[in-house]
């Protein structure tokens, strides 16, 4: 089996990299970005996908592909052109090159906007709110399009906030839902712009990686996106698991209503698609604050 990722060198595909080692996979990996350090088991190619030509190479020789790589939601709003570019027109050509080979598609939570009803599941309809959720709402449904067409088989994947990356990560408004482990850690003062009570879905890296590579080696397919299986958690909560491992004391909370509707507001969460098929969550909050330590 022959297998690309795209964005292989960014925080997630990183982890997939890593569980793809760590578990033997025995086939060919391709590692894809436009900057990729050299790895010593997969082959890496540095490759700007939205050049002339490029999609062609990554995909030469392969039976499956990840797409990781996307331009994120902050840098998205504030550069609408360049997310089309990307995050649409890329993700649509890639699409349209798969002739019956396997795809993965990291969609994200984003499609569902900044108002959610009481409870959120698979029926759950998208109403995305921002340029980033509505370029992944849309590549969801020429997704969709493609495998009732039989132009290929895979899956969309809906992720969550999928912790932690490195400090302040750059055009991610969620960043600070990964900042307070570092923060924690290293015992620093840090003001969170939500309030204590506020609730986000989350996932660690490891987990996220291990659900994507399921995925990917996984034979089923699903023309409608399926949102992966999440920890709810509340931000107070949050500081005193991650307190276990450093000092939570110089956290406070100032809510900034536009980040807490967006990344702050998720209401309780069922995923029974997604576990069906295999799925998983972290579980409770402590083991997800003890799986993002086991990689930070």
């Amino acid at each position: 089996m022959r297998l690309a990722i795209t964005g292989a060198g960014g925080f997630v595909g990183r982890a997939v990299a890593r569980h793809l080692s760590e578990t033997r996979f025995d086939g060919s990996v391709r590692l894809i970005d436009r900057e990729i350090s050299d790895h010593p088991e997969f082959e890496t190619v540095a490759l700007d996908l939205a050049a002339p030509g490029a999609l062609e190479d990554a995909l030469d020789g392969v039976d499956r592909a990840l797409h990781l790589a996307a331009l994120p939601g902050g840098a998205a709003q504030d550069d609408p052109a360049l997310s089309r570019r990307i995050n649409l027109d890329l993700s649509l050509d890639l699409i349209g090159m798969m002739n019956g080979r396997r795809l993965v598609y990291a969609s994200s939570i984003a499609v569902f906007g900044d108002s959610f009803p009481a409870t959120v599941d698979d029926d759950t309809v998208p109403h995305p709110s921002s340029v980033y959720g509505t370029h992944k709402r849309m590549v969801e449904l020429a997704f969709a399009d493609a495998v009732r067409r039989e132009a290929m088989t895979g899956t969309a994947l809906r992720l969550s906030g999928i912790v932690a990356r490195p400090g302040s990560a750059e055009g991610f408004g969620s960043a600070f839902l990964s900042d307070v482990f570092h923060v924690v850690r290293d015992g620093e003062d840090y003001q969170v712009p939500v309030s204590r009570t506020a609730t986000s879905w989350l996932m660690s890296a490891k987990i996220c990686a291990a659900n994507l590579v399921h995925a990917l080696l996984s034979d089923f397919t699903e023309a409608e996106p399926i949102m992966l299986p999440a920890t709810r958690v509340s931000m107070e909560d949050l500081v005193a698991s991650a307190a276990r491992y450093g000092d939570g004391s110089k956290i406070s909370f100032q809510r900034d209503n536009h980040i807490q509707r967006l990344f702050a507001s998720h209401p309780p969460l069922t995923t029974d698609r997604a576990a069906s098929l295999g799925y998983k969550s972290d579980g409770t909050l402590d083991e997800l604050v003890d799986n993002v330590f086991a990689c930070t």
